[in-house]
This record gives structure tokens, sequence and C-alpha cells, in this order.
């Protein structure tokens, strides 16, 4: 009878990370130490607050060594490829808006066009070519990939139909911000205030100027840009669109809007999810303030950002146009990006569309109450926001609130 295996044991310090990731890779110069400081704060909060279960452990401990072993692997090819830094990232497609609100499916089906490049999962979470991986044929890396989609396809059905995670499908560059340690990301899937904290009033500067490496490298290894445009998406832009246009000055702008009390208490819903894979110990109410308080500091930000910026510099789309006619919302977003919108490019979007419906992944339900949240609560935090793009009727959102 073959004996049970005990769970790995992962280190939980940062000297014990970094030289698992050393011995992982073989290598050990981390280059700009920089992100020592946010890696520190994070892994000294998690003991405190984060209450990790075992899942949790194997997924923000080893998960950190794989960011490591990453940047190890970037390190090294840089100073042997030092032309990847001369990489040209030209005028990117964007999206940005709060969370829920059409994003994901924006980036997708943007996505599907073969005259772009796209940010799928297999290469967010492995921007590094494994030692053994001919050019050209990343098998390992999405297998790799294909072996997490199915971890939280059999395990977090929850999860999966909140924001399905899928190796061949894009995601979000957040995966590769994460590498700088200072990103809200770490903090979504693991409760870690002190963290929060951090993050909330250090620079951006530096985890944009990181995010703008990694996909240099990316598209190096995939024989540079050849007119193809990257295809982003992320709603912690609206945190730092100073910073997001300082990294990315010719990118186009999409930001998606949809009635702010649909959006809140289904991310919120979505990081309680997230959180309950890490740990057994999650209460909805502290989700529920956490994300209420980032979100509403968030677009503070940006609204003050955006009064700096030429009236028409970003492009706002409803959510209703993303879910009703998306082809229609690409092809403004391409006569912005001075792109032709190809018969080819059409087909594609329409063909991925309609084998991507609403809930391919499963449903779900919420309740805003269980988070702490009131109609009344969300449209008064909420007011300037809605007055500018909501009830002004610059953005014209029809969808009715849902309980």
């Amino acid at each position: 009878m073959t004996e049970p295996q005990a769970p790995p044991v992962f280190p939980k310090t940062v000297d014990g990370l970094l030289a698992a990731a050393a011995a992982t890779a073989g290598l050990d110069d981390f280059g700009d130490r920089h992100f020592i400081t946010g890696l520190t704060r994070f892994i000294d909060d998690l003991p405190a607050h984060g209450r990790l279960n075992a899942m949790g452990e194997a997924l923000i401990y080893g998960g950190t060594i794989n960011i490591l072993v990453n940047r190890l692997r970037y390190v090294r090819d840089v100073g042997l490829h030092p032309e990847i830094l001369a990489e040209k990232i030209v005028k990117p497609i964007i999206v940005l808006g709060l969370p829920r609100t059409g994003t994901s499916k924006l980036q997708r089906v943007l996505s599907a066009d073969p005259g772009v490049q796209r940010l799928d999962y297999w290469r967010l979470i492995n921007p590094a070519p494994f030692p053994d991986e001919e050019p050209g044929n990343p098998k390992g890396r999405i297998d790799a990939a294909l072996a997490v989609e199915q971890m939280f396809a059999t395990q977090y059905p929850g999860w999966m139909a909140r924001h399905p995670t899928e190796a061949l499908e894009p995601d979000e560059e957040l995966h590769l911000m994460h590498g700088s340690f200072e990103c809200m990301i770490s903090w979504l899937f693991a409760r870690a205030p002190n963290y929060y904290d951090y993050i909330s009033h250090c620079d951006q500067l530096p985890m944009y100027q990181h995010l703008h490496r990694q996909m240099q490298y990316l598209q190096w290894q995939d024989g540079g840009a050849r007119g193809r445009p990257w295809i982003m998406k992320s709603p912690v832009h609206i945190n730092a669109l100073p910073e997001l246009l300082a990294t990315f000055p010719d990118a186009v702008l999409v930001h998606c809007h949809r009635d702010l009390q649909k959006v809140l208490p289904s991310f919120a819903s979505l990081i309680e999810e997230a959180r309950k894979i890490a740990s057994n110990h999650v209460d909805p109410k502290v989700v529920g303030a956490e994300m209420f308080d980032y979100w509403a500091t968030a677009l503070d930000r940006y609204l003050i950002a955006r009064e700096a910026l030429a009236e028409d510099r970003i492009m706002d789309v409803p959510f209703e146009d993303v879910v009703g006619d998306i082809v229609e919302v690409i092809g403004r977003i391409y006569a912005r990006a001075g792109r032709t919108l190809t018969p080819e490019a059409v087909a594609a979007f329409r063909d991925y569309d309609r084998t991507r419906p609403e809930h391919h992944w499963g449903t779900y339900s919420y309740s805003a109450a269980s988070y702490g949240y009131t109609p009344e609560l969300i449209d008064r935090r909420f007011a300037a926001y809605r007055e500018r793009f909501i009830k002004s009727g610059r953005v014209p959102v029809k969808e009715s609130a849902r309980a």
C-alpha cells in the first residue's frame, strides 16, 4: 500500500522564499531589489491576518516562489539579450473600469482578432520560458496553466463561475504586475491589511515600469510587435491613471461603466470566493468593507485624474453595449486606434461571442446585505461618479439594479 504523502512544506519568510526560488532556478541575481519592501510587508502580514489553510499556503507561498523564479529567469535573459528592453509597446488597447462591468468580455472578444497580441493566462503566470523550452513551443508553460485551470474547475467551481481562469484565454495583466509586490492582487487572495496600507500609499510608477518590462519580454519572445497592438485589461488601472499614461502614453483607453448597485456586491462575492480558497476563516462583512474602501478610494483618484485629461481622451462604454452589440463597440475602438476592422476580425469576434455565452462556467448568486451594503450607502459614497457618468446621461446605462 502506498503511504499517503504529506503536503509540501513551504518557507514562510522572505529569506526562505528567496532561497527556495534561487535553488529552483539555479540562479541568484534578482536584479533591482525594490520589490523586497512590498514582499516583506506582505509575507510578514500573513501569520496574523491571512489565516491560510493548506491550499492557501500552496497558492500564496508556492506562488510567490514561482514569481521569484520568473524574475530570476527574466534578469538572466535580459543580461543575455539586452535587446529585450528595446522592444516598443505601441498604442496598446487598454480596457479599464470597475470589476464586473464587462471588461473581461471586451478584452477576450478583442483578443480574438488574429492581428493583435494576447495576454493569455499561461503567459501571465509564467512569463519566462522554462529551461527546456524550444523557441516557439511553450508546451510546458501551457501544461502548467492547464493544471491550474483543472484545479480551479474541479475544486473551486464557484470561482470559475465568477471569473473563468483558463490557460488559453486572456486574463488581466494584474498577474504580471504581481511580480512588483506592490499590486493589490496579493491582498485580494489573502487578507493582509498592513500590506494593503503599504500599497495604498506607495508610488505606483515602479509597478507600472515592472509591467512594461514584462510586456517587452513577452513581445520579444513572440518575434516583436509586427504591427500588433496588445489587448490589455485591468480594473486596477482606475486607481493609477497618471502612472498608466506615463507608462503607455499612446494607449487607447476604453472605460466600461455599470450600475454600482450591481458592481460592488458582485465583486465582493468574487473576492469572498477567492479568499475561501486560501482560508477557512473568511468574514463576508470584512470582505465587503475592504472592497468598498478600495474602490471608493480608487474612483476618487480616477475622477481627479480625468479632470486633467481632454474630454475625449478615454472612450466611455456602457455595460449594456458590451453585452449587446459588442462588434459595434469594437468598431468604435478600432476607429480610435486607427485600425481597420477586417472581415476576418469581425468573423472571429462573432464566433468567439457566440461560443462563449454568459455563465459559460455556471451560475452563482449573492446578496448585497451579506457584505454590509445598502443602496443608500452605495449611492451616497459613489455620488460623484454616478453624477458624472450615470445620472448625467454621459454614459447611458439603462440596466436596472437588482438585489
